[in-house]
Parts: C-alpha cells; structure tokens; sequence
C-alpha cells in the first residue's frame, strides 16, 4: 500500500491543474484583492508539483538509518502515520483557504514516500529466494503504476476532479496509509534483517516458516549466515563510509546512475505535465484528461508482463531495452511536437508515441533501479546504498519536476531533446558497467564484484612493478 501512496501522489497532481491554479489565485484576491502575477502562479504551481521531491529527498536520505533502528516492518508501520498527517493537511486546505498547507502536505506526504521507496524495495529484496526475488521486486514498481493509473480515473471531471471536490482527491493517500497501519501487522519482519542485523535465528527461523510455508527451511538460513559472516568480515558502514569505501564504489556508482537514468528519461514530463502536454497539441481539456488516464493504464499492463520478463530476459537486457526503446521514441516525440502545426495527423502521433514511451519506461526503467540497488550490496552497506541511491533518485525527481516547464517554455517543441541525449548516455552506461544479477544470490553478486576488484587491483600492482623494474633499469 506504501508504494500505491508512491504512484498516487506522484501523478494525482496532474490532473486539477487548472482548478488548483485558480484556487491559488482566489486564496490570493482575498488576501490582497489583486490577482497573482502570472509568473508567480507557475511558480508556485511548479513549487507544489515538485516540493514532494523535496520530502522524498529527506526521506529517502533518512531511511538507512530509519530501517536499521526500527527494523524494516516497524519502520513502514510508523511510516504510515506521517502519510496520514500530510494527507489531512492536503485534505483539509480549502477548507483552511490556504494553498500553502499543499505545499506542506506535499512535503510530509514526500518523506513519507521517500522512506517507503527505500523501505519497500528493501523488505522484498530480502523475504525472497533467489529465483523470484526479480519478479517479487516488481511487486513494488506493479503497486506503484495502479497508484498512477487509480490517481486519473479518481481525476476525472465525473468523478472528483471538480471545483468542490479536488481536496478530496489530493487528499486521497490517507486511504492507503490506514489500510496498510491495519493489514501490515499481519505479515513478518525480514528474516534477513532478524538474523544478519539483530542476530535472532530463533525469530529469522520463524519468519520464514511463515513465509515458506514450510518447516524445513535450513538452507534459507545457511545462506543468511554465509551472508552473515561475510558482513562480519566487512562490518556494518555509514553513508559516508560507503562513499569513501574503495570496494564498494563501483556498485554505488552504478545504483546511482540507475536512480538518475530512472527520472531523467522524460517519463516525469509525461507524469507531471502530460496533460499540458495533450492540451498544447491540439486536445480539448476533457479529451487530454481521459488520454492520461490511458498513460496509467499501460503502465500496469507492462509491468505486469515485465514480471515473467524479469526472471526469464534478465534485469540488464530489459533495462537496455527500455533506455533505447525510450531514446527512438523521444527522436519521434520530436518530430511529432515539431511538425503538428504543419502535418496532418501529428497529434495523433503524438499520442501513440506517449503511450509507447510509458510501455518501454515500463518493463526496464520503471522497475530495475528499484530492485537493482537492493541486490548490488551486502547486508552491512544495503541500507546506507539504499538511502544514498533513493536519496539521489528524489534530487533527480524535483530538479526534473521543477525545471521541465522552464524548458519546455524555453525549448517548446524540442523540450524532449535533452531527454534524447540522456537516455544514449544512460544506455552507454549500462551497456559497459551493469552485470547480469538474475538468478544470484546477494553472497554471489558480492563476490562478483568484489574479484573484478582484485583482478583491478592486480593489474595495477602489475602495472607498478613493471614501472619499479624501469625504474631500477634506468638507475643503473
């Protein structure tokens, strides 16, 4: 239900864009009797649409530490009621004639899905074995798009996007926050965590029998402790421990990467403006509402078949797949932008490459970050890579979020250009570092990377020794 909260809050301030502008503005006439300045109001309408990053920001920064002290299903269970407190402020902001109670509600409302887009990922990552733990971890980015697609069909006109009824529909997460408070005591806390972090075999032995549905369940517990004593080995780190770790920096560095190829591919100018976006190739108002709501709808149709995918295809070639598939499709969006005035039938084209962009965002982008990260590193640094990699996919969102309708302002209808030059990066980048972690355990993913360390480190004791020889060479 947290990740549902992700989606919903990220999309759901698509759609009342006008309505909440002009209430904006009426809360200014009354204060002051003069309309706002327009330049003013899409500051402030940018202000709300990305300041939820803000709070992902602090969230996703706190959720190491927030993870490790209370243990990954308690700190979701606290979790919840910081969404609902920054749901009832959005709720109640009309009532409270105060258009900057959005502005704080989104904010709360972001820390609190800053923490569930590190604490989520985390918690499915390590209940699951090996062979499903990609499609389990899918899971998490499925829950995130029916947020999306349920926070367009609540925006239309017919059912709560209206002048009287749109707090309602901002203020919806409270819903999600409270069945998750009800239904989440139900399940176990990480075995992973209980036995690698707490040191609880007793209580791990349980929870997987719980999540087994069976007794035997020695092996699970022979690889947490092979886990176990690697992280022994290499204890438990800080954030800024991991970013000067030597061992673990080219994992950091790809987790990073990933969470910026995540939000700068241009899916959060379809998200956030989409329906500006409709609108300025020629849609009327109610047609470019129904059209976004046919944005969510792909969504969770192709991550539910990037579900099979993710074990079978493997998480690499999917995420290749997705980043050129996106770049094609950002050349056409191009176009199609470029030529509507003067081509017959662009506006339609235009509309089918939006949905095939938001297909192929899907089944690589979309999900792989998420699950990536979690895989990538041990135990002892997991949650601090968590936190710094969910940290900088947040920064990525609101400096995305904040600064595309400047650009699209600025570029008009070569807005997407930027986009089309990222994405070959990001595809160069995977091409060249990402490696394969379908079917590996997490004690395999490690060693993998850590003897393409050693193989490094060789080479440049090589490389030294040779040079040294020279050296002696010349002197005599």
């Amino acid at each position: 239900m947290g990740s549902f909260t992700f989606g919903y809050s990220i999309a759901v301030i698509n759609s009342p864009e006008t309505i909440v502008e002009n209430f904006i503005n009426e809360t200014v006439i009354q204060r002051t009797g003069v309309p706002i300045l327009a330049s003013h109001l899409r500051s402030y309408w940018s202000l709300i649409v990305a300041i939820f990053a803000i709070g992902g920001m602090i969230g996703g920064l706190s959720a190491g530490a927030w993870a490790d002290f209370f243990g990954r299903k308690k700190g979701m269970l606290l979790n919840n009621a910081i969404g609902i407190a920054g749901s009832m402020l959005i709720g109640f902001s009309k009532m409270g004639s105060s258009f900057e109670m959005i502005i704080v509600g989104r904010v709360i409302l972001g820390f609190n899905c800053g923490l569930t887009t590190c604490l989520t990922p985390m918690y499915l990552s390590e209940i699951a074995p090996a062979n499903i733990r990609g499609a389990l971890g899918v899971v998490h980015q499925l829950a995130i798009t029916i947020g999306i697609l349920m926070s367009q069909i609540f925006g239309f006109q017919e059912i709560l996007g209206t002048k009287s009824l749109w707090p309602v529909l901002l203020g919806l997460p409270l819903a999600p926050c409270i069945i998750q408070l009800l239904m989440l005591p139900l399940c176990p806390e990480s075995p992973r965590f209980l036995l690698i972090t707490k040191h609880q075999e007793t209580e791990a032995r349980a929870a997987l029998v719980t999540l087994r549905g069976k007794f035997d369940v020695d092996l699970d517990i022979e690889d947490m402790k092979s886990e176990q004593r690697m992280c022994q080995a290499e204890p438990k780190i800080s954030i800024a421990q991991l970013i000067v770790k030597s061992s673990l920096r080219k994992q950091l560095v790809i987790g990073i990467v990933m969470q910026i190829s995540q939000q700068s591919c241009g899916i959060l100018a379809i998200l956030y403006y989409s329906h500006s976006l409709f609108v300025s190739a020629g849609m009327l108002p109610n047609v470019a509402t129904h059209a976004v709501s046919g944005i969510g709808a792909v969504m969770v149709v192709m991550t539910f078949i990037s579900i099979p995918l993710m074990e079978y295809v493997g998480r690499r070639t999917l995420h290749l797949t997705g980043l050129m598939g996106m770049f094609v499709l950002s050349i056409v969006m191009t176009l199609a932008l470029t030529l509507n005035g003067t081509v017959k039938g662009m506006q339609t084209v235009g509309a089918i490459t939006v949905i095939f962009y938001v297909a192929a965002f899907s089944i690589g982008p979309g999900s792989i970050p998420w699950l990536i990260v979690a895989e990538l590193f041990p135990q002892g640094s997991r949650a601090p890579a968590m936190s710094i990699c969910t940290m900088i996919n947040w920064l990525s969102n609101f400096i995305n979020g904040f600064t595309f309708p400047y650009v699209q302002k600025g570029l008009d209808d070569l807005s997407f250009v930027p986009f089309t030059i990222l994405l070959l990066l990001f595809w160069g980048f995977t091409y060249m570092y990402l490696p394969e972690t379908k079917d590996k355990t997490i004690e395999q993913i490690t060693d993998m990377f850590r003897q393409q360390q050693q193989e490094k480190q060789s080479k440049t004791d090589g490389v030294a020794k040779e040079n040294s020889y020279l050296v002696g060479f010349k002197k005599m």
